[in-house]
């Protein structure tokens, strides 16, 4: 299963890298406007949401356009001491700095409550239809999921390209409700 998960890494990182800057934005601002537009972003009031590096979809112009809305933004930021994924708000983006592994986190975070959370949007190499997920391989966020109360709402943004037929699962594999791509919303 990892060997598997790995090739499916290694294939959507390449594809993902190659792609064209102008065509990488305008399906950037494709899934945003999908995104904007889902019932459970409308109404959530406080949004987790991961910070985008190395060619993930953009998330720079969606933060701002939430807080903007009125919704409080979380994002996550890693704990070396406790090795995994905390959360802190954030009223801008400017109070982000590169933190492990180059990801923007808060200069100053300050935990925040995983009760409040009303939805997240989760990073992800490669999806199946599903929900199932494909990361960066460290287990960071699956983890991190298992600790929130059920039913908080789960959001995956991708590439059309990141979606694939079948990703081998086991019991530490947390799947997302929904994948919202530059050309469809996938209920999962």
């Amino acid at each position: 299963m990892i060997g598997v998960k790995n090739t499916i890494r290694k294939k959507i990182l390449s594809m993902r890298n190659r792609q064209k800057k102008d065509v990488k934005l305008n399906k950037d601002a494709a899934i945003k406007k999908r995104l904007l537009s889902l019932p459970e972003v409308r109404k959530a009031k406080i949004v987790l949401c991961y910070v985008s590096i190395k060619g993930e979809v953009k998330t720079d112009d969606m933060i701002p356009e939430c807080l903007e809305h009125g919704k409080r933004i979380l994002v996550p930021f890693l704990d070396d001491k406790k090795e995994a994924i905390m959360i802190s708000e954030i009223k801008d983006l400017d109070e982000l700095s590169p933190g492990a592994f180059g990801i923007p986190q808060p200069k100053n975070p300050k935990e925040f409550s995983l009760e409040k959370i009303d939805l997240i949007v989760v990073p992800g190499i490669a999806f199946d239809r599903r929900g199932n997920r494909v990361g960066y391989g460290s287990g960071f966020y699956d983890r991190f999921l298992k600790k929130l109360k059920k039913g908080i709402p789960t959001v995956a943004l991708a590439y059309d390209f990141q979606i694939v037929k079948e990703i081998p699962t086991n019991g530490m594999d947390v799947r997302v409700h929904k994948i919202v791509t530059e050309k469809e919303i996938i209920k999962c």
